[in-house]
């Protein structure tokens, strides 16, 4: 594995697939933690792959928006390309899916509205997905939702890519991808509209045997009507599922306000007082809270930085952040401080050590020696005039013993 992409120390990999690898990284100037997403060198060598390579990098580094990942450089590293990004906490939807376990609906509604909100900043950009599936939809602990790789996304007017060709994943295109008309912002409202009765159903709706039946469900088959949902939500999935994009929704904030609207009607707290989304807040502050004390205590400091970093996201005006805050930089401090004790205790003691053995008192070089493996066990100078002092303390043993 490689150590090193750019100014960005590598720590491991985080997945790997036919286009590259994508590696878990810090930048050591502020010790963030990023995700480094690479090309594999032979990809790169096609120029349509690197222009959708760096075409990601470009487009997300135009968005700012909370529910779009955020990327903080693109760059080459010998004949390595890179994006660096956000690094994030939690799990990406797809293997929500895969559990095959029915999701509460108040999540789904907040987890789909949130798409909506992050794909339209990016529309409003002109930018259009053309890949929204599951596994680009990415939920980090605290409930916040991130929709990742724009790699296939395209520019208004761009010419990079034809209009008929045939990107993103087949079970969540729309139509007009098939048919060859000209993309635009709707085609990603009819894949979250896919997306969406997956996440009600627990199936894909046109999802069939082979590409080709599956692109023929896709173009001339509606989707088996839903059951046991509101039918203001019933209405959103069949509005965001129509055929003629002219009957879809105009953009994701009309979406989005029609599904606030569901929202607000099914997470209605407990009229006796009891609020379940708030005890379950309450219960992910609280843990967060105990993970970032705990990581101070074993003096995982970018740990808890991180862990301080996501429960200012989750409760910025919780009153353990600033303490927190304030232990992690104390207890910073207190191992910088010691290390340097530490560094300074080592070198005198080891001089004196290697004194001790010029002058031939072995024992007490020894016994420096360990004073300074306690401290540092794989300090090399203490090893090494440990074992010379031994070696010189047998041979003197052996000699005493042969006269």
């Amino acid at each position: 594995m490689i150590k090193k992409l750019g100014r960005y120390d590598i720590l491991s990999v985080l997945g790997r697939g036919s286009m590259g690898v994508v590696y878990k990284g810090v930048d050591p100037q502020i010790g963030k933690l990023v995700a480094i997403k690479t090309m594999n060198p032979k990809t790169m060598r096609q120029k349509d792959m690197q222009e959708r390579f760096y075409r990601e990098g470009s487009l997300l580094g135009q968005l700012q928006h909370k529910n779009l990942i955020t990327v903080y450089n693109v760059g080459t590293d010998g004949d390595i390309c890179y994006i660096a990004m956000e690094f994030l906490d939690g799990i990406s939807l797809d293997r929500i899916l895969e559990r095959k376990e029915p999701i509460p609906l108040p999540r789904i509604l907040r987890i789909v509205k949130q798409v909506c909100e992050g794909v339209h900043a990016a529309h409003k950009k002109n930018i259009t997905h053309r890949d929204l599936k599951p596994a680009n939809i990415f939920i980090m602990e605290d409930g916040l939702v991130k929709v990742l790789d724009f790699g296939v996304a395209r520019l208004q007017d761009s010419d990079l890519t034809n209009s008929g060709m045939l990107l993103g994943t087949i079970n969540y295109i729309a139509p007009e991808q098939i048919t060859g008309l000209t993309i635009d912002h709707r085609a990603d409202i009819f894949s979250l509209g896919v997306i969406l009765y997956e996440m009600l159903s627990g199936a894909n709706p046109f999802l069939s045997r082979n590409v080709s039946k599956t692109m023929v469900k896709i173009v001339n088959e509606s989707p088996p009507t839903l059951k046991d949902i509101p039918d203001d939500l019933a209405l959103i999935v069949q509005t965001a599922l129509q055929k003629n994009r002219e009957h879809r929704y105009r953009d994701f904030q009309e979406m989005a306000r029609q599904l606030d609207k569901v929202l607000r009607k099914v997470d209605k707290p407990n009229p006796a007082g009891h609020d379940p989304h708030k005890e379950l807040m309450n219960k992910m502050v609280n843990e967060r809270i105990d993970a970032i004390k705990d990581h101070i205590r074993r003096e995982s400091f970018d740990q808890a930085a991180t862990g301080l970093e996501q429960l200012t996201r989750l409760k910025p005006d919780h009153p353990s952040v600033d303490d927190l805050r304030i232990r992690l930089d104390r207890a910073r401090r207190k191992t910088r401080d010691k290390k340097t004790y530490e560094d300074k205790f080592n070198q005198e003691t080891l001089k004196k050590a290697n004194q001790y053995m010029v002058e031939r008192h072995y024992v007490r070089a020894v016994e420096s020696c360990d004073k300074v493996l306690i401290l540092d066990p794989e300090n090399k100078d203490a090893r090494v005039i440990r074992a010379t002092c031994l070696r010189k303390m047998e041979r003197f043993l052996e000699q005493a013993k042969a006269e």
